[in-house]
């Protein structure tokens, strides 16, 4: 309901704006343009794994109303940024109710960097890296229990993880009925699978904490 509603606001945002330049015709498809900044590419490759998402800043994108969220490094950099990282799309954060992932980040003495942490995975959430360290793509996930890295393009890339999610543990799998790598469980991290598990998970699923 929220994504429709977020794509019927944008697509009349989309009109009124076309109309105002001559005329052009528009479609709710408008909504879903092609991402646009310095991660463009990785955004458009990630369309290709997963239709539907939409473009939340220069560095993420989200699916299924927010319950789904990607966040990719800066080009050049390690780590992806805490929340959303730079130029914020807030109208479409504001429709879909995340406008908290959005916040600055304000760390207090003591408490973990912004980048490449644990902290950058966000209450509710439960989030796979691409690399040790909590550095790289940050793949992070809400109500999903279960599902294939492929289907999110981080199939046998995951190095790390942290589970904020409070009522679930999360198996990591290396295929779908094959040996587990490992289990996360509500509060936990590992900021380095292990060389025997690194880059080999394909498939998780979830069970009640």
């Amino acid at each position: 309901m929220v994504r429709r509603r977020l794509l019927a606001t944008l697509a009349g945002v989309a009109t009124t704006v076309l109309v105002a330049a001559g005329g052009a015709h528009a479609s709710a498809d408008t909504a879903e343009a092609e991402p646009t900044g310095p991660l463009a590419a990785e955004m458009a490759a990630a369309l290709d794994h997963q239709p539907g998402g939409v473009q939340l800043s220069d560095n993420a994108m989200a699916w299924d109303d927010g319950d789904v969220i990607v966040v990719w490094p800066d080009p050049g950099a390690d780590a992806a940024p805490f929340g959303l990282g730079d130029g914020v799309r807030s109208d479409v954060v504001e429709a879909l109710g995340i406008t908290g992932l959005a916040q600055p980040f304000e760390p207090v003495a003591d408490d973990l960097q912004a980048r490449g942490s644990a902290s950058t995975c966000q209450s509710g959430y439960y989030c796979y890296y691409t690399s040790s360290n909590f550095d790289g793509t940050r793949y992070q996930f809400s109500s999903t229990c279960s599902a294939y890295a492929s289907s999110w393009g981080f199939d046998n890339t995951a190095s790390s993880w942290v589970n904020r999610n409070s009522g679930r543990n999360y198996h990591a799998y290396d295929y779908l009925g094959g040996a587990r790598l490992w289990t996360m469980t509500p509060g936990a991290s590992d900021s380095y699978v292990g060389a025997s598990a690194d880059n080999r998970m394909s498939y998780w699923t979830c069970s009640s904490a």
